[in-house]
């Protein structure tokens, strides 16, 4: 990714893309509609109401932001929910984005849009050759597969095997192909040497890699850290300021939401969380 370039690539994989798109009726939203989905034209809008959020559907690519309304089933506020100081304990205000009402129910798949539709627009990416790899131990690859289904490309899929029966079921439905690589959720290394595996057998295979993405985090970058400026702005009052950010971390990406929030916030913390059972920052720890 460090070769990484936003000039158009091949024009010949751009020209098959667009073709694709054609042909499947598929519009790529714009990273600007899905920080500001009350951009989005209105006639997207009113189809999405006849759409459900789980459907393997091109325009539920526009339902990839923080403002889906599941009882409209189009664009309203900012889903968050505030957790009440005599849960807390403080006197901090402390707020939280919900992402259930994301396709998947899950923000990852904002973060592989992140990366795909980059190399679709700049012709880095054939859609009648290449296959989209996700790895992951979690949502990550369910969001990569659910937009490669919309957007017709041929996904891979690379979990380890005790990820639970539902996961496996769903990626098959949709069209994955699926590797399970030995392990928990915790085996991360043996995921990537799948994806080793892959890359040696033939050039078809592009690993979307969440680790060295750059869609990943700006993708976090742009929409969500816009996301939560708005809702502050939205909820403060004059004697409050926004103290600080805090981001699960795994592969850096909602975290990146944090570098958007210093631009507007000079003085904000940003926070990274990780699990007790895999404490990979905290002391190189690995989980299993």
């Amino acid at each position: 990714m460090e070769k990484w370039n936003w000039e158009i690539e091949n024009e010949d994989f751009l020209n098959k893309t667009i073709q694709r798109c054609r042909e499947n009726n598929i519009l790529l939203p714009k990273f600007s509609q899905l920080k500001q989905p009350e951009t989005i034209p209105s006639k997207i809008t009113k189809n999405l109401k006849e759409i459900n959020n789980q459907q393997l559907h091109p325009l539920n690519l526009f339902r990839i932001n923080w403002c889906n309304n599941p009882e409209t089933g189009g664009f309203g506020d900012i889903n968050y929910l505030e957790i009440p100081k005599e849960i807390t304990g403080v006197k901090a205000r402390i707020l939280g984005l919900v992402g259930k009402n994301f396709p998947t129910g899950a923000h990852k798949v904002g973060a592989t849009y992140g990366c795909l539709a980059p190399y679709l627009v700049t012709g880095r990416f054939n859609p009648e050759y290449h296959k989209a790899v996700w790895p992951s131990t979690g949502n990550y690859c369910r969001g990569g597969a659910f937009n490669s289904a919309l957007l017709t490309v041929h996904a891979v899929a690379i979990l380890p095997e005790e990820m639970s029966r539902e996961r496996f079921e769903w990626l098959k439905e949709i069209g994955s192909e699926v590797f399970a690589t030995p392990g928990c959720e915790s085996n991360v290394k043996e995921i990537y040497d799948k994806c080793h595996e892959l890359e040696a057998a033939g050039d078809e295979y592009l690993i979307f890699n969440q680790f060295d993405q750059f869609g990943n985090p700006i993708w976090h970058y742009e929409i969500t850290g816009y996301t939560i400026e708005k809702l502050f702005g939205q909820i403060k009052n004059e004697n409050q300021r926004f103290s600080g950010y805090v981001s699960a971390t795994g592969s850096a990406g909602t975290i990146g939401a944090g570098d958007y929030l210093r631009t507007k916030f000079p003085h904000v913390k940003v926070v990274a969380s990780e699990a007790l059972q895999c404490p990979t920052l905290l002391i190189n720890g690995f989980g299993g």
